[in-house]
């Protein structure tokens, strides 16, 4: 017979928690059962039409099996992401990681993300700091999510958005900071350098000093 609603949530339920927790580690197996299950139960939603059409009508049947089916890849698509977020901390943040998880886990409290979204973040600042060779690179991407948030409640919009704004300071572009209020003018950089007595470097070492020098200014800013 056709599945209770209750089995179909504690399906993608029980796939999300094993993928998030740890309690299966084929998640990729898991998460393909849970695509399996919506299309067979979309095909026999679908395959009742033509059975009680003439009580509930073919068009309201299709659309309770498009709602399940989308139930379903939806739920596959956040736990594929929510398991990416977390194998990107873990080649970003390396031992870490924990740190990073442990700010994840309350970021929807302290600065209104999700878990995934506080990682995904996280993976993208931290990734961009370690090249630069920043070396407190985790402490560093967590006060630029926090500061983020700081600058969204003041100026409006989402956390998400400032925070892309001030990666992509650290890649030397300043535009999209300056809409928060903040300067990272090319000859702002260069004041910084100087006051920070780390003029006069070349390669490689001039790109960390940079991104130290743009870390300066958005904070004191």
């Amino acid at each position: 017979g056709l599945p209770s609603r209750g089995r179909r949530l504690a399906v993608a339920d029980k796939t999300i928690r094993m993928v998030l927790v740890g309690e299966d580690k084929s998640a990729s197996k898991a998460l393909k059962g849970v695509g399996d299950q919506a299309d067979k139960t979309g095909g026999k939603l679908k395959g009742m039409g033509t059975v009680v059409g003439g009580v509930l009508g073919a068009d309201v049947i299709r659309a309770g099996a498009d709602a399940v089916m989308d139930f379903g890849k939806a739920s596959v698509e956040s736990a594929s992401r929510a398991e990416q977020a977390m194998g990107g901390v873990g080649a970003v943040f390396g031992d870490q990681a924990g740190q990073i998880n442990k700010a994840a886990e309350a970021a929807a409290q302290s600065l209104g993300l999700s878990e995934t979204a506080y990682s995904e973040l996280a993976t993208v600042l931290g990734a961009g700091l370690k090249n630069k060779g920043i070396e407190d690179f985790a402490d560093q991407s967590q006060n630029l999510i926090g500061i983020g948030a700081d600058l969204a409640a003041q100026y409006g919009g989402d956390t998400t958005t400032a925070v892309e704004a001030l990666a992509s300071a650290m890649r030397g572009e300043s535009d999209p900071i300056e809409k928060y209020g903040v300067s990272l003018s090319e000859s702002a950089v260069k004041a910084k350098l100087a006051e920070m007595g780390l003029d006069g470097l070349e390669g490689a070492a001039l790109e960390q000093a940079k991104t130290q020098a743009r870390l300066a200014i958005i904070t004191e800013q």
